[in-house]
């Protein structure tokens, strides 16, 4: 049976329990809980449109997850997601005793609750399921470094040629991807999903379940060593997207990434190329104040960001929306919609300073692009970078973190001030090429001494890994050059 809106309760249900992962459905019906019939027919008209992991967001009309968690079990959220407008919650079943008290809450309105054994494995499953039933050409990019970017690129691009559904963020995990494409509706033509990587095997399993007819592969490099082992080791992970791409499809590499020939002998569909000094389609870029120039087969096309590496995102970008719609792809009007994901690329002046907010993640070769970035914007004062510490590099972070510091002297980084307990090696490095450095212990340390050591015409970048928080550092700093400010977000 066709969901002309959404995804229908009974189908769902039915979905669930056809793959084992359904224990009971509980319907608030005239405002009462009954035990519903899995798979039956009763109110078809109860569908769900998306789905969320945050009673605090749910929208009206929702799927509700309630996982468990490290530090909050969702199942103790579920009342309160249904009671926001929730449709349906999905949860685990109740273990203790006597009855379920999730069924003694009243949502105010008809609602269900699917009971699973395993409600990570159940949303997957309602993912993989919905997937099939929506028509949507779907493209997926992943990549060491610029996917999130690349994503919203391409997504820009063919919303403005087609309905689109996109990724939110970088919900490019087990849980990520499973809610993106749960967001499908049948009105969509393309969709544009984030596929990430820890470790051997993420992107087989999560371009299975996304089953695109385009991959796009940004780049490889050193990145979450402490899973992976070796460059060797990501180059063959990456490449697990082009084994789930249709003869039909098209993979879009760079060729001038390590593990381009690698990948181009693995693809068995339709290689459309990039590079600056290799591949089919060659680019250039140029910088440009607040953006840049990019030159792609001839073609001049503006960047709405700084940095060259944004030149490869958006040429991967360009091709990509144009295998799937067509060469008259509008690429004006697709970027006149261009909105970047938060802490990504973002250029702020306050004050006469000029500051570049890549705080989102960092690895070495991501630090050093930014780095490059920072350097070529406008700005005769110092480049000055405030940088936290890259995760998950393993037995050679120390070795990895100083040779990046010796690098960032060698690209023309002024100053450094080095975040956190984890980064003296960062330091250490830095000053061994002849830099100045300024180890300082937190957030708010680092921003009272920039702000001490800061001039005019000074460029600032700030970066670091996730688990850095590097943003906190930027936040304090803008606002000791202005209290009134308020958080970076949304500024």
């Amino acid at each position: 049976m066709a969901e002309p809106h959404g995804y229908a309760l009974h189908a769902a249900a039915a979905d669930l329990e056809r793959e084992g992962l359904l224990r009971a459905c509980h319907l608030h019906l005239d405002g009462r809980w009954r035990q519903g019939r899995p798979g039956g027919d009763e109110r078809p008209e109860l569908v769900f449109n998306g789905a969320s992991l945050d009673s605090r967001t749910i929208a009206l009309g929702e799927l509700f997850v309630g996982l468990p968690g490290a530090r909050a079990d969702g199942r103790d959220y579920v009342g309160q997601a249904l009671r926001a407008g929730a449709a349906v919650a999905l949860t685990r079943i109740w273990e203790g005793g006597g009855a379920d008290p999730l069924l003694s809450g009243d949502p105010g309105h008809d609602a269900a609750i699917l009971l699973s054994p395993d409600p990570a494995a159940a949303l997957t499953a309602l993912a993989r399921c919905w997937r099939g039933r929506m028509t949507a050409k779907v493209a997926a990019v992943t990549g060491t470094n610029g996917k999130t970017t690349t994503k919203d690129l391409l997504a820009a691009l063919c919303g403005a040629a087609a309905p689109t559904h996109a990724t939110a963020g970088n919900y490019n995990n087990d849980l990520g991807l499973p809610l993106t494409l749960l967001g499908l509706r049948r009105d969509h033509d393309l969709a544009v999903v984030e596929l990430g990587a820890s470790r051997a095997g993420d992107i087989d399993r999560l371009a299975a379940l996304a089953t695109p007819l385009v991959g796009v592969i940004t780049n490889a490099s050193e990145a979450h060593l402490a899973s992976f082992g070796s460059l060797a080791e990501i180059v063959r992970t990456k490449g697990e997207l082009l084994d789930h791409l249709p003869d039909t499809g098209a993979a879009v590499l760079n060729a001038d990434s390590p593990g381009y020939d690698a990948w181009r002998a693995r693809a068995a569909c339709t290689v459309i190329s990039f590079g600056r000094a290799a591949g089919d389609h060659r680019w250039s870029w140029r910088p440009v104040d607040g953006g840049g120039g990019l030159t792609l087969d001839g073609r001049e096309i503006p960047v709405p960001l700084p940095g060259r590496h944004n030149g490869a995102n958006l040429a991967a970008a360009v091709l990509a929306a144009e295998f799937l719609v067509g060469k008259e792809l509008d690429v004006a009007a697709g970027l006149a919609h261009y909105a970047a994901s938060p802490h990504r690329s973002r250029c702020l002046r306050r004050g006469g300073v000029t500051v570049l907010d890549d705080t989102y993640n960092a690895n070495p070769d991501s630090m050093l692009t930014a780095a490059a970035t920072a350097v070529q914007l406008p700005g005769e004062g110092r480049v000055i970078a405030v940088l936290g510490s890259m995760a998950e590099l393993g037995p050679r972070s120390a070795e990895l973190h100083a040779a990046t510091g010796r690098d960032l002297r060698d690209a023309g980084v002024d100053l450094l001030l080095a975040v956190g307990e984890h980064t003296a090696p960062l330091a250490r490095g830095f000053i061994a090429a002849g830099g100045t450095a300024v180890l300082c212990g937190d957030h708010l340390t680092a921003a009272r001494e920039l702000a001490a050591l800061v001039r005019t015409g000074d460029r600032v970048l700030f970066k670091g890994s996730r688990s850095s928080a590097m943003e906190m550092a930027l936040d304090a700093f803008l606002k000791r050059l202005d209290p009134d400010l308020g958080d970076l977000e949304g500024k």
